[in-house]
């Protein structure tokens, strides 16, 4: 293997500058070699990660500059270990394997045991803990590394200049977002006579990285032998497609150098995969480029097509040139509008429901994080109403927001942190309810710009953001400077002023006619005229809000439960409308019609068997109803919660014979709702918009008749 690494040409180069970094850089390559092949403990069903795929990614990185002979030796070197070492965070010892299916080691704060929960294999909950945080563990690799083979760190003739931090993180860079190369990596760092551009040795990395992708890296004889499946098998297979192993071309006619791939795939859903993966390099070749072009030293320029050369025939398929793509006005008006909130006052709901979630997520957090050991977390949450500045803003101290989280899911719409893995397989104990994205368009009902001020309790820096209503574009800035842990939502006075009709102690009842006492104050300051005024919003617990229940709360961690018990008001019924107040039909088979229950002669004694009486309802949503109600269920893809948007009416339906098959299902042109009736014979009869569906809802109560009087006690279950 040693020899292989040997032939590439930065070493090469390094040979025939008859560099000192010799030594070091071959005592090196024993020790990756003889490292790299402890990938396959956890990721053995992986594509190759060995020496193999470092020798690749080294060959790459050369071609991929524009003139080597200008670079510094240690930036040569820096090729050759980045190269080495990017993947040796996927290096899992047997004591860590220990520590992370016991839940006692965290990785990225993801619990094994709800990894494992999730994938129900062994083998990939362990791969799961640890790939997405291998770029990060570079760092504890390399330090540990730097103790017992200091000598390959240090630079030639000196005895305490290293440069092994810098590797960590241009390791580190190929596993995070583009924009974290330019806040964390230098671009002008000067070890001893060597300059260094670690941002540039970051971007061959990521590019090499990307384009080790072909049969080489994935044999045929492993593949059949590992049988890898599901989302492995896709990974396997897309490097089957590619056939060219050289992947950078010089195109004679403009100069550039191009990145082709040649082959063919006869799989449409490998195909469709490996179409992801080149727009995934795309967008890293435009941003490198960009990158690239900032810098004043001419050897930094990539000479590079910002877009691949797609040279991949299908057999057996075709794949057009369009997409999918969403309008964002149109999009953003539709999650925005009063059709799908009711009213443009409850922007201010969905605003302070984040700030809950964001304060109980921090308290669970502040029960075992050593900065709030000695100071207990006391959660808050104040709306300024400031008419002097001409703004509103919504603060908390909850856990904030990370620059990784506003990336990727509080600027993503409809893209919920709280319910991605990044969240979920922490294991909290905390369930929240708000969304960021489609949560946070409610701002645009209350103000037509909106700012985002954040920061995390793990990150220095203050991110904000700024918004407009009319436009996808924002701004977004880094601050360093001090601020305690969490968000603020900066509004426009006037417009969020007039939602609540000019009138503090309005917004002051709406907070308390929708939430609960959580535990969390909230308080309403008013600034106006150079004078301060407080206001409190006394909000109600359960208790005092819900009489003659058994509350759960001391059984459930975070969560107000109740159980609604109605011993002295046990109903009575002498008739089917008389169990949940709906209008109630009984299906006539010889005429094929819902004949309503007064008028079907029927006991409602004779439906009871087995002491269960079991029927169905449907909601009936009418012509008026039904424009409010498509598109409700277009954004939250939900019947009930679409349902709860506009005002329907629902019937009881019940047939003696009715088959257990016929509940609970979803209703619509052509179907059979009970017997011969159709959906077009309930429309007809019920004023049901015909062209919107309607859903059948299993309704079961438990019996106790009595023989003596015409009556029944019913309990629903």
């Amino acid at each position: 293997m040693t020899k292989l690494m040997n032939q590439t040409k930065v070493y090469k180069l390094l040979e025939k500058r008859e560099s000192v970094f010799l030594n070091q850089v071959k005592d090196a390559i024993n020790i990756a070699d003889d490292m790299l092949p402890q990938i396959n403990n956890v990721f053995n069903t992986y594509t190759i990660h060995g020496m193999k795929h470092s020798i690749n990614v080294a060959e790459y990185m050369f071609d991929l500059i524009e003139n080597a002979e200008e670079m510094s030796d240690l930036e040569l070197v820096m090729i050759i270990y980045a190269a080495l070492f990017h993947d040796s965070g996927m290096i899992v010892s047997d004591d860590e394997m220990v520590g992370i299916k016991d839940d006692k080691i965290l990785l990225g704060n993801r619990r094994y045991s709800k990894v494992l929960e999730k994938y129900k294999n062994e083998k990939i909950a362990l791969q799961e803990c640890v790939r997405p945080v291998h770029g990060s563990r570079v760092n504890e690799f390399i330090e540990h590394l730097m103790k017992d083979n200091r000598k390959i760190f240090l630079i030639p003739e000196t005895t305490n200049i290293s440069f092994h931090k810098e590797l960590a993180l241009i390791c580190q860079a190929h596993n995070e977002d583009f924009s974290w190369i330019a806040n964390n990596l230098k671009y002008d760092t000067v070890k001893n006579q060597y300059y260094l551009n670690e941002q540039f040795i970051a971007v061959l990395l990521r590019i090499g990285d990307y384009l080790d992708i072909d049969e080489q890296r994935a044999p045929l004889y492993l593949y059949k032998y590992l049988k890898p499946n599901d989302y492995s098998n896709l990974e396997w297979q897309q490097h089957f497609v590619i056939e060219n192993y050289n992947k950078i071309y010089i195109n004679e006619n403009t100069g550039l150098k191009e990145i082709v791939f040649q082959g063919q795939s006869d799989t449409p859903s490998v195909h469709r995969k490996l179409l992801k993966y080149f727009d995934g390099i795309n967008s890293e070749l435009l941003n490198a480029v960009s990158l690239c072009e900032k810098y004043e030293k001419k050897r930094y320029m990539l000479n590079l097509k910002t877009n691949i050369i797609n040279k991949i025939y299908t057999t057996g398929f075709s794949f057009s040139d369009f997409k999918l793509s969403l309008d964002y006005n149109a999009v953003t008006n539709l999650l925005m509008g009063e059709h799908i909130y009711g009213n443009k006052k409850y922007g201010l709901r969905e605003i302070i429901q984040n700030s809950i979630d964001a304060c109980k997520t921090m308290q669970e957090t502040a029960e075992t994080h050593p900065d709030f050991r000695l100071q207990k977390y006391e959660p808050f949450i104040r709306i300024v109403i400031d008419k002097d500045r001409n703004q509103v803003t919504i603060l908390d101290n909850g856990s904030g927001m990370s620059v990784d989280i506003l990336k990727k899911y509080f600027l993503n719409v409809g893209v919920s942190y709280y319910k991605s893995d990044d969240y979920v397989l922490q294991g909290r104990k905390y369930s929240p309810i708000g969304h960021y994205g489609i949560g946070f368009l409610a701002c645009f009902m209350l103000s037509d710009t909106v700012e985002v001020i954040t920061r995390h309790f793990e990150e220095n820096k203050v991110t904000r953001i700024e918004f407009e209503k009319s436009s996808e574009y924002i701004c977004l800035t880094y601050e360093d400077k001090y601020k305690v842990q969490g968000t603020e939502i900066v509004l426009e006075y006037e417009q969020f002023m007039e939602t609540f009709e000019n009138n503090y102690n309005g917004i002051v009842r709406f907070i308390e006619n929708n939430f609960l006492n959580c535990e969390i104050p909230i308080r309403i300051v008013i600034q106006e005229n150079g004078q301060t005024e407080e206001k409190n919003c006394n909000l109600m617990k359960i208790k005092t809000v819900l009489e003659n229940c058994i509350y759960l709360n001391d059984y459930l961690n975070g969560v107000e439960a109740y159980i609604s018990c109605n011993y002295r008001d046990i109903n009575f019924a002498d008739k089917l409308e008389d169990l949940n107040g709906n209008k109630s039909y009984f299906y006539d088979s010889d005429n094929n019609r819902l004949v309503v229950e007064s008028d079907s002669g029927i006991n409602i004694r004779d439906c009871v068997k087995d002491e269960e009486i079991n029927f169905f309802s449907v909601p009936i949503i009418g012509y008026d109803e039904a424009e409010e109600f498509e598109k409700a269920y277009d954004v939250l893809e939900d019947f009930e919660q679409a349902l709860d948007k506009i005002d329907y009416e629902t019937i009881n339906i019940l047939s003696i014979d009715c088959d257990e098959e016929q509940f609970e299902r979803e209703i619509e042109d052509g179907d059979m709702i009970i017997g011969d009736y159709t959906f077009e014979d309930f429309c007809e009869q019920f004023e049901h918009c015909d062209t919107v569906q309607t859903h059948t809802f299993k309704e079961k109560y438990f019996i106790i008749c009595n023989n003596t009087f015409p009556i029944c006690r019913t309990i629903e279950y």
